[in-house]
């Protein structure tokens, strides 16, 4: 499924209204198939020129941003823009699809599930002293810590005869 960017801007909503706008621009995308991999706020901006709200016809000068990275088909992609641009609490939908570099990385995984103590990062952070006096004390007195809270236990004495 091609990678896609839908950014959606919303006129300037109640903070409840806007998660309400927002669910439901994640409900159609997901309910139309597509896979969203990271939700952005932009933030609360001007726009560039006026607009207009669909439901009021009142002019729209500030509004806020939101960028959805999702994975969805090209018919998926269609259909949700035509819901969104028809939602009354968004001022904008743009789907734009975005060209992803296929980067033949290594696998780590084996390494990256191996405990701290094995891993030949934290070896070598350790042999060239890269941890700082601060980072060394809070780790002993975690250790401590741990250590105090176990239980200990006394042998109990065999029975006499």
């Amino acid at each position: 499924m091609p990678f896609y960017e839908v950014t959606v801007i919303t006129r300037s909503l109640s903070k409840s209204n806007l998660v309400k706008a927002l669910v439901r621009a994640g409900n159609t995308l997901l309910n139309n198939g597509a896979v969203i991999e990271k939700v952005e706020s932009l933030g609360h901006r001007d726009l560039p020129y006026k607009r207009i709200a669909k439901q009021t016809k009142e002019p729209v000068y500030a509004a806020n941003f939101f960028l959805f990275q999702t994975h969805m088909s090209t018919d998926a992609r269609k259909k949700t823009k035509s819901i969104l641009i028809n939602d009354l609490d968004t001022v904008h939908v743009d789907v734009l699809p975005v060209e992803t570099a296929n980067i033949d990385a290594p696998c780590n995984l084996e390494e990256i599930l191996k405990p701290p103590a094995e891993r030949t990062a934290v070896k070598e952070l350790r042999e060239n002293q890269k941890l700082g006096h601060f980072p060394r004390q809070m780790i002993y007195k975690r250790t401590e810590k741990e250590w105090k809270s176990i239980p200990k236990s006394y042998t109990i004495a065999p029975p006499r005869p």
